[in-house]
């Protein structure tokens, strides 16, 4: 500023230079002036040059940024006016100051960098519309997460062994409809639960699986705990993927690939680990099968028995749950949610000698109502047990007694109140008890009694025997005379 004044030239500068704050009166004071500015050979002057432009743009009628490295090529670092009369002269310095100024174009703001967030929200008509496409028509989308729940054996892992064999070799598996064929393709497994080398190479083999196209990390070679770092949402994971690029992942259980940072009881820590599974799996086109664990709540079905994690469910686009049916040896296979397409009829099945899965027919049945059936045929015999206890303390109670001193009994006896409450709800449908009160509300000694009726049956605790059985007392001896 001061070189510039020394010359002639009306110049003005901040207090500390490149380091002053802009004050609003700065602005005023240059307010409809036209401004040349002249930045210093660096990083903070270049700055502060675009950052007083900014300031008085409205303000000024004019606004010029000028670069002396236009007519000094060689200035060096820090640079300024004053180098530039040092250098060239006054005379000359000047000059080429006001040559500069005369041809520069008017101040127009750089272009605002692009946020790496808000680019990638875009229109809506610039999102191409596509289908569903199936790995497994209807049961397992491609590219996006399927959850498989069952209890510990049911079978899980031969189901999905299954599953690979058949994408492995390019036949069909229990869940393809009729007819469907498929190239065989490459998959890949990641277990923390069974050998390879002592189980599954075996259980793959005799389901046809074709060996070379089935990958899966060798834990025994992993001296050095690389394989460690395998989990959701890690760099390592991601590099696997996409450097083979399966069409099917499996991951079994998924506690083995869940990160030791993350609470699976956690609300959305799950949801957060495994969504990079969805956008690696769209990039690639690669489909993870999680295979989980169910929990042992009593009454529990659908989405409450899966275990330690409903965010499972949550971020899974189909569901499956496996169990038991009310026939031997025969499983079920439910779809329980289906983002994509309407649910899928229940498939049965059975597993033979081999340790083969066999398709075993359908069913509209659901978890709910396989787990609801097993419950009923676990209390059944309960509820037959504690019927005929009732009866049996009614009839040497001299056929009736207090209500609440016969559940009292059968409190005592070991019964649940719930198998008692059945019990007498049995036993009144069926027309083997009636109840009566004796007293009365207004009293307050009203009692509510409960009464065998001639139509039920007495466990006396004997067997009857055919009327011409020989008994001892068919002979009377002169002693009884």
């Amino acid at each position: 500023m001061d070189t510039l004044k020394g010359l002639g030239m009306a110049a003005v500068s901040l207090p500390d230079g490149a380091k002053s704050k802009w004050r609003a009166e700065y602005g005023r004071a240059l307010e409809g002036r036209e401004v040349v500015l002249i930045q210093d050979n660096d990083d903070a002057g270049k700055a502060f040059a675009q950052m007083v432009a900014g300031e008085l743009r409205g303000r000024a009628s004019s606004i010029k940024v000028l670069d002396l490295s236009a007519c000094w090529p060689d200035i060096p670092e820090h640079g300024d006016f004053t180098d530039l009369v040092v250098r060239f002269g006054a005379g000359s310095a000047l000059r080429a100051v006001q040559t500069l100024a005369q041809d520069a174009p008017e101040w127009t703001p750089p272009p605002a960098e692009e946020d790496p967030l808000l680019s990638l929200f875009k229109p809506l008509e610039g999102f191409p519309e596509e289908e569903a496409k199936w790995l497994v028509p209807g049961w397992i989308p491609e590219a996006q997460i399927t959850l498989i729940a069952a209890d510990g054996g049911i079978g899980k892992t031969t189901l999905w062994c299954h599953i690979i064999a058949a994408l492995s070799s390019g036949t069909s598996c229990i869940l393809d409809p009729p007819g469907f064929t498929r190239p065989p393709m490459k998959v890949t497994f990641l277990t923390t639960e069974d050998s390879v080398r002592k189980k599954l190479r075996k259980k793959l083999r005799l389901a046809g699986a074709n060996m070379q196209n089935i990958i899966t990390p060798d834990f025994v070679g992993d001296t050095s705990g690389l394989l460690h770092k395998l989990k959701f949402g890690t760099p390592e994971m991601g590099k696997v993927l996409r450097y083979f690029r399966p069409v099917l992942c499996i991951f079994d259980p998924v506690q083995g690939f869940t990160p030791p940072s993350v609470n699976m009881g956690s609300r959305n820590e799950m949801r957060d680990c495994m969504a990079p599974l969805i956008s690696i799996g769209e990039e690639i086109n690669t489909t993870s099968l999680i295979i989980c664990h169910t929990n042992k709540r009593k009454g529990a079905y659908g989405r409450d028995r899966i275990a330690d994690s409903a965010d499972l469910w949550d971020i899974s686009r189909s569901v499956m749950m496996a169990g038991f049916t009310e026939d031997p040896g025969v499983r079920y296979l439910s779809n329980e949610k289906n983002n994509y397409a309407q649910l899928q009829e229940t498939v049965l099945f059975t597993i033979d000698e081999n340790g083969q899965i066999q398709r075993a027919g359908t069913s509209w049945k659901r978890d709910r109502e396989y787990i609801q059936g097993a419950e009923l045929a676990k209390s059944a015999p309960k509820r037959e047990d504690c019927k005929a206890f009732l009866l049996k303390t009614l009839n040497e109670a001299g056929g009736a007694m207090p209500t609440n001193d016969l559940e009292a009994k059968a409190t005592q006896a070991g019964y649940s109140f719930s198998s008692i409450k059945r019990a007498k709800q049995d036993l009144k449908r069926e027309n083997s008890v009636r109840y009566f009160t004796t007293g009365s509300a207004r009293d307050g000694d009203r009692t509510w009694h409960i009464q065998v009726l001639p139509t039920a049956p007495i466990d006396t605790g004997f067997v009857e025997l055919p009327e011409d059985t020989p008994t001892p007392f068919d002979e009377v001896s002169p002693s009884d005379t």
